[in-house]
C-alpha cells in the first residue's frame, strides 16, 4: 500500500514496529504536524538523517523508516510539547521534498508486518543481551508488548537501541528477512559487546 504526501520526521534515532518512543516537539512546523495528526487520527514517518547540515532544513534522509501513531501527548514544564509514538510498520520512502512550511513530506510504500518467527537457538544470546540492557534504556525507548522469543521483535529492538551509524541502521531496517537481520546484528553485537556477550553464555 502506498501513501502520498506523508509527513516525515528526520532523526538520528529510529523506532520500529512495536517500539514506544518519546519525542519533544518545539518547532512550529512539527507542532502543526502533530496537531494535524491528532485531529485527523493519522500518523507520520520517522526517518533517519543522512547528513545533518546545521544551516538549512534537513531534507537528506535514508530511504527506509517507520510509520508511527501518536499514543499520548502532554505539555512539558518547559512549554515544549511532549508526545509518545508507537511504531506501526516499516516504510520505504519513494521520494521526499520540503513543502511551503518547510515540513519534509514524501510518498511512501508500506511494508507488510513481518510474521512472528521463533528465534533460532543460535541467536538466543541476542534476546538475553537485549533483556540485560533494557533497564538502562527503557526511559529513552521501550516497547508495548515483550516478545523475547520472536526473531523480528528482537531484531527491531536491537536496531533501535544499538550505537550504530544511520547507514548501518538503514541497512538493518531495509532487510526484509528477520533471520538475516539477526545474523547481521549477531556480528555487530559480538564485535561491540564481546565481554558482555561472554558473560551471558
Amino acid at each position: 500500500m502506498n501513501n502520498t504526501n506523508i509527513p516525515l520526521f528526520p532523526l538520528k534515532s529510529i523506532v520500529l514496529p512495536g517500539g514506544i518512543f518519546p519525542l519533544r516537539i518545539f518547532e512550529r512546523r512539527y507542532i502543526d504536524m502533530v496537531k494535524n495528526c491528532i485531529k485527523n487520527d493519522t500518523g507520520f514517518c520517522i526517518v533517519l538523517v543522512r547528513n545533518n547540515c546545521p544551516d538549512k532544513y534537513i531534507d537528506d534522509i535514508y530511504n527506509y523508516g517507520c510509520y508511527v501513531k501518536i499514543t499520548d501527548w502532554n505539555q512539558l514544564e518547559d512549554g515544549i510539547l511532549g508526545i509518545t509514538v508507537e511504531g506501526s510498520n516499516k516504510v520505504h520512502v519513494i521520494n521526499s521534498q520540503l513543502n511551503s512550511e518547510n515540513l519534509l513530506c514524501g510518498d511512501i510504500e508500506h511494508s507488510a508486518n513481518e510474521k512472528e518467527y521463533m528465534i533460532p537457538q543460535k541467536y538466543i544470546i541476542l534476546s538475553r543481551f537485549y533483556k540485560k540492557i533494557y533497564p538502562g534504556i527503557k526511559n529513552f525507548i521501550s516497547f508495548k508488548t515483550e516478545r523475547y522469543s520472536d526473531a523480528s521483535w528482537v531484531g527491531f529492538r536491537l536496531t533501535e537501541c544499538l550505537p550504530l551509524d544511520s547507514h548501518t541502521k538503514n541497512i538493518l531496517i531495509a532487510t526484509s528477512n528477520a533471520i538475516e537481520r539477526l545474523e547481521k546484528l549477531n556480528e555487530i553485537v559480538n564485535r561491540l559487546f564481546k565481554s558482555e556477550i561472554e558473560e551471558l553464555k
